[in-house]
C-alpha cells in the first residue's frame, strides 16, 4: 500500500507546482508585493499591515499576519526561509514559525525570530526570542536593509542576519516551553505596537522533505551540565551557567567522552558559538584523547584568543597555520567557530568567513616538540588556558562525515537478498558489508580486529558459544556498538538468555516458560497489511513520522521485555500489538528492535527504510 505520508507528500508537490513558481533552487515566493496580501490573514487589527511600493509595511496596533495561502498547504516542518527586513528606529517586530492562526494575543504556538535594531527591549535581531537571544548589539541598522535567513531541520534551528549566523541551537530531548516546541505549522509577521515601523519584501520559502536530517548531533547544549564530557587537572576550571559553558580557572582541557561517535572522530564538521572577555586565551582541540594533566600532546588546537598577549589570534590553527595579530572577534560577542577535516585538509572559519584552509603533507612532520600534531582520530576538547582567561561556549555541535561502518548479520532464515540489501545503499554516511553466518555465530569468534559502529542482525541462527557470548556483550557494553535487529532476528540464539534481554523480545519456538510466564509456540501470518501507529512522535527514530500501511508478515505470541520503550503499534489482530522499540543503553550500546522486513513489498515501504536507516544513525550515536 502507499502509506499515507508519501501521498501527503505528492499531494504538496502537486499544490506547490500550480499554486507558485519556484526558482532552480527551490525557493517559493510567499510575498513579492505584487498580490497585496493574496495568501495572508491578519489577526485582530488588520490595518497594521499594507502593501506599498512592493513592500509589506507593518505599522500599527498589535497583530499578526498569518501566511495562509497554498504552499506546501499552509504547513511547513523543514524549511528554509529567506526575507529583505528594514527597521525604522526604535521598532519592534518579529518573524514566526511552526506557528498557527490566532485572532487575538501574541501567538501562543512556536518560535519567534527577532527584529530590534534599537527598540528598547535588549533582545535584539537575530535571535531566537526567549531561548537563544541575541542581547544589546543588534547586527542590524535602521534604515538599512538587512537579509533575514532562518533553517529549521529535525530539531536544529539556524539564524543568519546578512549571512552572519546568530543563532545555531538543536532543541533538546524533553524540551517543554508550551508551544515553544520544534512541530510544524505556518510563517507569521508581527506587528509589536504603534511606535513601531518595519518593512519586509522578498518573503520566500524552500520546503525540505519533512523527513530530512542534517547530520549535525550537540555534543553541549547547556541543558544536561557537563555530561559527556571530562575535565582533567582543575576540574574546577569548567561550569555550566545559563546554558553557557563557562571557562575560567586554572590550566585545564575539557574533552568529550560521550556516546556520540563512541567518542571518536576522523572525517568531521564542528562548529560552536564562542565569546571571549577581554585578554582570554583558549582553544578547541580535534582529534585528541583525554589526558590528565599538562598540554594535550595529541591533535591539533583551533586558536580561541582576540586580545591575549599571545599573538596568536581566534581562527589559526596553532603553532601550524596561525592568525597573526588581527583577531577576526571581538571580546563581549558571540562569534561562530567552525571546523571542518575531511581526509588531510583542515578548514577553519570564523563567522562564514574562512581563517584556514590547509592540507597536511603526506610527509608531514609536526614542529619540534610537537610530535601528536598530527591528522588520526580522537574527540574535542576545550582549553582553560590560565586563571586571567574567561571564555564562554555554547552550542557544541559536531557532524560526523566518515561513513557509518555496518556488520549486516544473516543466516538461518531465507529472505530476498537483492531487494533486501537496497535497505542501505544510497547513503553516502553509510557503508555496510554481510556477514553470513555458516557457523550460526562465527562473526563474534574474534573481535580483536573489530571495526564495525553498527550490528544489524537479521539472522536467525541458533547456536553461540560462551566466548561469542562473551564477545557479543563486550562488543555492545564496552565498545558502545550500536544494535539494530529486524524482523526474524527475535527469534535467534533461543538457547541464550541474554540476548532476549539485549533485543527486549523472543520469538517462543516451541512452548516454554519465561520468567516465570507460560508461552505458547508464538505464530505468524504471511501477506498482511498493517496500519502502524507512531507511540512516540518525539523520538528521533520516529519524531516527524505519521501513521503508515505496510504490507508485511505479523507475529503474535512474543514475550516482549517490561522496560522497553515502545514507537510503534498495531491493531492488527494476527500481531501482537508492540512491533518497535528501543531499549535501555546497554553498556555504552544504543540498542533497537523493529519486526517488520519480510520480503520485498516491506523492504520498499518508504517509511520503513527510514526507520532502518534512521535506526544506524542513532545506534550510531548520529542522531539525536
Amino acid at each position: 500500500m502507499l502509506k499515507k505520508t508519501t501521498l501527503g507528500l505528492l499531494t504538496c508537490c502537486l499544490i506547490t507546482v500550480c499554486s507558485a513558481a519556484a526558482d532552480d533552487g527551490g525557493w517559493i515566493t510567499l510575498f513579492d508585493g505584487t498580490k497585496g496580501l493574496d495568501g495572508w490573514k491578519a489577526s485582530e487589527n488588520e490595518g497594521t499591515f499594507r502593501v506599498e511600493d512592493g513592500k509589506l509595511i507593518v505599522h500599527g496596533k498589535r497583530s499578526h499576519l498569518f501566511y495562509t495561502g497554498p504552499v506546501n498547504g499552509g504547513s511547513f516542518r523543514n524549511f528554509e526561509f529567506r526575507a529583505d527586513v528594514m527597521t525604522m528606529p526604535k521598532a519592534n517586530s518579529g518573524i514566526y514559525f511552526h506557528t498557527a492562526y490566532q485572532q487575538t494575543g501574541w501567538p501562543d504556538k512556536g518560535y519567534e525570530c527577532q527584529v530590534n535594531t534599537t527598540h528598547s527591549d535588549r533582545k535584539k535581531t537575530g535571535g531566537l526570542y526567549g531561548v537563544q537571544d541575541v542581547i544589546d548589539s543588534a547586527p542590524s541598522k535602521d534604515g538599512e536593509w538587512f537579509h533575514y535567513y532562518i533553517k529549521v531541520v529535525g530539531k536544529h534551528v539556524t539564524i543568519k542576519i546578512d549571512g552572519r549566523t546568530t543563532v545555531n541551537w538543536i532543541e533538546p530531548e524533553g524540551w517543554s516551553r508550551g508551544g515553544r516546541k520544534i512541530d510544524r505549522g505556518t510563517f507569521a509577521i508581527q506587528g509589536h505596537d504603534p511606535d513601531s515601523i518595519v518593512h519586509y519584501r522578498n518573503i520566500q520559502v524552500k520546503p525540505l522533505p519533512d523527513m530530512a536530517d542534517d547530520g549535525w548531533v550537540s555534543l553541549f547544549d547547556g541543558t544536561k551540565g557537563l555530561e559527556g564530557w571530562r575535565a582533567s587537572e582543575n576540574q574546577g576550571t569548567f561550569r555550566v551557567e545559563d546554558g553557557k559553558l563557562i571557562v575560567h580557572g586554572k590550566r585545564s582541557h575539557l574533552f568529550y567522552v560521550g556516546s556520540v561517535n563512541g567518542g571518536t572522530f576522523t572525517d568531521s564538521e564542528f562548529q560552536a558559538q564562542v565569546m571571549t572577555m577581554p585578554k582570554a586565551n583558549s582553544g578547541i582541540y580535534f582529534h585528541t584523547a583525554y589526558q590528565e594533566t599538562d598540554w594535550p600532546a595529541k591533535g591539533y588546537e583551533c586558536q580561541v584568543n582576540t586580545t591575549h598577549s599571545d599573538r596568536k589570534k581566534t581562527g589559526g590553527l596553532y603553532a601550524i597555520q596561525d592568525v597573526i595579530d588581527n583577531a577576526p572577534s571581538k571580546d563581549g560577542q558571540w562569534f561562530h567557530y567552525y571546523i571542518k577535516v575531511v581526509g588531510k585538509r583542515i578548514v577553519i572559519q570564523i563567522d562564514g568567513k574562512t581563517t584556514v584552509d590547509w592540507t597536511e603533507p603526506d610527509d608531514w612532520r609536526p614542529p619540534q616538540g610537537m610530535a601528536g600534531r598530527k591528522l588520526s582520530s580522537g574527540t574535542f576538547a576545550i582549553q582553560g588556558h590560565d586563571p586571567d582567561s574567561i571564555v564562554h561556549f555554547r552550542n557544541i555541535m559536531v557532524k560526523p562525515l566518515d561513513p557509518i561502518q555496518v556488520v549486516v548479520v544473516t543466516g538461518g532464515h531465507d529472505f530476498e537478498h537483492g531487494p533486501f540489501f537496497k535497505l542501505f545503499q544510497g547513503y553516502d554516511d553509510i557503508a555496510y558489508v554481510e556477514a553470513a553466518q555458516k557457523d550460526h555465530s562465527e562473526l563474534f569468534e574474534d573481535i580483536a580486529g573489530w571495526n564495525y559502529d553498527v550490528i544489524v542482525l537479521y539472522n536467525m541462527t541458533a547456536n553461540i558459544s560462551p566466548a561469542r557470548q562473551d564477545n557479543f556483550k563486550r562488543l555492545l557494553r564496552d565498545k558502545g556498538v550500536g544494535l539494530v535487529a529486524l524482523h526474524h532476528a527475535q527469534g535467534a540464539f533461543p538457547d541464550w538468555d541474554e540476548y532476549r534481554k539485549i533485543i527486549g523480545a523472543k520469538y517462543p519456538l516451541k512452548d516454554q516458560t519465561i520468567d516465570g510466564v507460560a508461552f505458547k509456540m508464538a505464530t505468524y501470518k504471511h501477506d498482511v497489511d498493517l496500519t502502524v501507529q507512531v507511540a512516540d512522535r518525539t523520538h528521533p527514530l520516529t519524531r516527524g513520522l505519521e501513521d503508515f500501511d505496510i504490507h508485511d508478515e505479523s507475529y503474535k505470541g512474543v514475550w516482549f521485555a517490561k522496560d522497553n520503550h515502545v514507537l510503534l503499534t498495531t491493531e492488527e489482530p494476527t500481531s501482537d500489538k508492540t512491533i518497535g522499540w528501543v531499549r535501555p543503553n546497554y553498556g555504552k550500546a544504543r540498542v533497537c528492535f523493529f519486526q517488520g522486513g519480510h520480503d520485498s513489498k516491506a523492504y520498499a515501504n518508504p517509511t520503513f527504510r527510514e526507520i532502518v536507516v534512521r535506526a544506524i544513525r542513532w545506534s550510531a550515536g548520529r542522531l539525536d
